[in-house]
């Protein structure tokens, strides 16, 4: 497989394990505030902890997915099989 469908597969994999590790952490999130406030909870106080908890599973998700990457970047050494994809063109 050339060094481009190397990079694609990455970048594939990459996103994938982003929106999966962003649904699994709001519903965990959504679940914990579920199960905190019960069945009947006040709509007044699960709105801002529901958007509360949605951005706390972003952030957390940014983090994961950051050090993941560096991780998987160093053990493998990315570094030389992936083009670095925002540095200028040589002219």
């Amino acid at each position: 497989m050339s060094s481009t469908g190397k990079m694609v597969l990455f970048f594939v994999g990459a996103t994938v394990f982003n929106v999966v590790l962003m649904i699994g952490l709001a519903a965990l999130f959504g679940g914990l505030i579920l199960v905190i406030l019960g069945a009947h909870a006040n709509p007044n106080v699960a709105m801002p902890l529901i958007v509360v908890g949605l951005i706390a599973a972003m952030v957390l998700t940014f983090l994961i997915y950051g050090r993941v990457m560096k991780w998987i970047t160093v053990k493998f050494d990315l570094q030389k099989h992936i083009p670095q994809l925002f540095k200028g063109r040589k002219k």
